[in-house]
């Protein structure tokens, strides 16, 4: 696919806040190593200078082989791990975990998984980052925001004490003024951002979106530019200044060949290609959950409407069935027994994408009990 000289083909890298480290502004999602290439897929993606590396629950050992014996590799590498607590006790055995299991003695970047209220980073929070920085057991901190990411943004950029953030954040998030003007105020503080969930994937099912006009006017549109539409969205993010880098899953060579051709292209983007891309966002907006997670606050049953929408998106979207229904099986069965005929009036009225959130539940009751 690449045929020029491997210097044509370098990820640019873009600062990390106000840490003064750089690192590429595209990010190995740890979520890529679902196959026995792994070892070549981490050649490959440093070659074309991706040297930041997400760690997550189910990446495994693939960085600890690919590491052992070669310490100037690991010295190359900007890796980010992740903890899923706020108590200080269960976060040194996580943090404990993730150097083992790595086989590292620190991590670059350490984020708390996964925060919807900035109250949740309290002072003993910061006491235990003070503490492991000291030892040089990591070198940043931050957290990941899947829900109410704005709120979270402006309120961790007053804080003083978060390096990096991995926000979810795509094209379709780019219109929502509050996100933005959030986005800015973390980056006029210092803080680097990554993107997560950066396709902005629905939970309406391909085949629906694939009819839609919208849909056939930005396809036809991207083949005459010699671009793909997952190319376009990544390209629409990288304009805002705001951002360090996407974290993209990358599970084979050819997803990050055509990542990495986009992260290389210094033109901006086209106008026309952006105001299709804001048009088709707009068309299929009711099948994309933006998680304010207002619709939570309205359900007397409880129903976890956000964790649903979530499970549909994996199942619809990345075509990943079976860690949905594995997720909806997890859920109490009396709550899974009230999905289907719970009232979700109130918040289909004050859902900002108006998503048709009623019709959606009893989709998901249905499909993710037969996986």
């Amino acid at each position: 696919m690449m045929q020029k000289n491997n210097m044509d083909f370098i990820v640019p890298k873009r600062a990390f806040g106000n840490t003064g480290v750089k690192i590429s502004k595209l990010c190995l999602g740890g979520g890529s190593f679902g196959s026995a290439d792994s070892q070549a897929l981490l050649d490959e993606a440093l070659k074309y200078g991706v040297d930041c590396w997400e760690i997550v629950s189910f990446t495994g050992k693939v960085y600890a082989k690919y590491f052992q014996g070669k310490p100037e590799i690991r010295e190359r590498v900007f890796l980010s791990g992740k903890v899923y607590s706020t108590d200080p006790v269960v976060m040194q055995k996580q943090l404990d975990k993730v150097l083992k299991e790595n086989e590292t003695s620190f991590i670059d970047f350490l984020a708390i998984h996964s925060v919807d209220d900035i109250k949740m980073l309290n002072n003993d929070v910061r006491k235990w980052v003070e503490k492991v920085k000291k030892e040089k057991k990591i070198r940043f901190f931050g957290f990941c925001t899947h829900k109410n990411m704005d709120n979270c943004l402006s309120g961790a950029s007053e804080l003083g004490w978060i390096d990096g953030i991995q926000t979810f954040y795509n094209y379709r998030m780019q219109s929502i003024k509050s996100m933005e003007e959030a986005l800015q105020k973390c980056h006029g503080k210092g803080i680097g951002i990554f993107a997560v969930k950066s396709m902005g994937f629905c939970v309406q099912k391909k085949a629906e979106l694939q009819k839609l006009p919208s849909k056939e006017k930005i396809d036809s549109l991207l083949t005459g530019h010699n671009i793909s539409f997952e190319q376009s969205k990544l390209r629409a993010i990288w304009q805002n200044p705001s951002l360090t880098s996407i974290c993209s899953l990358m599970p084979n060579s050819a997803i990050l060949q055509s990542n990495v051709l986009a992260a290389i292209d210094k033109n901006p983007l086209n106008p026309e290609i952006l105001r299709l891309l804001l048009d088709y966002a707009n068309a299929t907006g009711k099948y994309f959950c933006r998680r304010c997670g207002a619709c939570e606050t309205t359900n007397t049953d409880k129903i976890p409407i956000f964790d649903i929408m979530e499970m549909l998106m994996y199942s619809r979207g990345y075509g990943r069935q079976d860690l949905a229904a594995q997720r909806f099986a997890q859920m109490p069965s009396g709550i899974q027994s009230k999905i289907d005929s719970s009232d979700y009036s109130i918040a289909e009225k004050i859902c900002p994408q108006k998503m048709p959130i009623t019709r959606l539940m009893k989709e998901a009751y249905l499909e993710l009990q037969k996986e």
